[in-house]
């Protein structure tokens, strides 16, 4: 009985971010914002533990990685493709109206990203293309940005339609990006984390919640400069 209850609770952990991800749509909705994106900061926190405690316990499993990727679907793709289609409530589209619908083609590519994932077995301890959650992450931080990058960003819907589709397509493209988590191993395999993290702090010091964006940027522009530099 102890050991069927066991399995269970990082599973239950999955439900805690698939839950958060359903009620920050519904939050969305009712133009709560900044509401939705911190349930979906709790969700992030709860997709970490779920694969921590599966290790931890030793009760990994083909159900929980699957669940797993339906969770993140709703939290990290489908929320976020709402939260872009919000934040483009105050675009003026004129004859190029459709270019709001934009946001689509991140839940698309989100869903894409998560089956190619789960069949995917070079996706062990590194990842090809940028991580559902990372993307999700750094979209939903915009609800709490105030800044003329913004403004930039979603006042215009050229700039509004190319950022959709350029984060969508880096879900599924062939770099290789490193996994944020931390395992035993020499320090010297986790120079792009340190890397990473300084530019977070400095940022986090500097822009505030600008950080979120900024570090997903360095996140990818370093991880392509260190796959070119490996291929010379």
């Amino acid at each position: 009985m102890i050991s069927k209850i066991t399995k269970q609770i990082p599973n239950m952990f999955t439900m805690g971010n698939l839950c958060c991800g359903v009620l920050a749509i519904l939050m969305m909705f009712d133009g709560q914002l900044q509401s939705a994106a911190s349930l979906i900061i709790l969700a992030t926190i709860f997709d970490f533990f779920d694969g921590f405690l599966a290790r931890l316990l030793k009760v990994s499993g083909e159900l929980g990685k699957q669940l797993d990727s339906l969770a993140d679907m709703v939290t990290f793709g489908v929320a976020p493709s709402i939260m872009l289609f919000h934040l483009s409530d105050g675009l003026e589209f004129d004859s190029m109206s459709y270019l709001r619908y934009a946001f689509i083609i991140l839940a698309v590519f989100s869903a894409y990203r998560l089956g190619k994932f789960n069949l995917d077995t070079r996706q062990t301890n590194t990842f090809i293309g940028v991580p559902t959650p990372i993307t999700g992450i750094s979209v939903i931080a915009w609800a709490y940005i105030e800044s003329p990058v913004k403004d930039a960003l979603f006042g215009n819907a050229y700039y509004f339609a190319a950022y959709c589709i350029f984060i969508s397509l880096l879900l599924i493209s062939e770099i290789p990006m490193p996994s944020l988590k931390l395992k035993k191993g020499p320090l010297k395999n986790y120079a792009q984390h340190l890397f990473l993290l300084a530019v977070g702090l400095i940022a986090l010091l500097f822009t505030g919640w600008l950080c979120v964006p900024i570090f997903y940027a360095t996140y990818v522009l370093s991880s392509i400069l260190i796959n070119f530099a490996a291929k010379k």
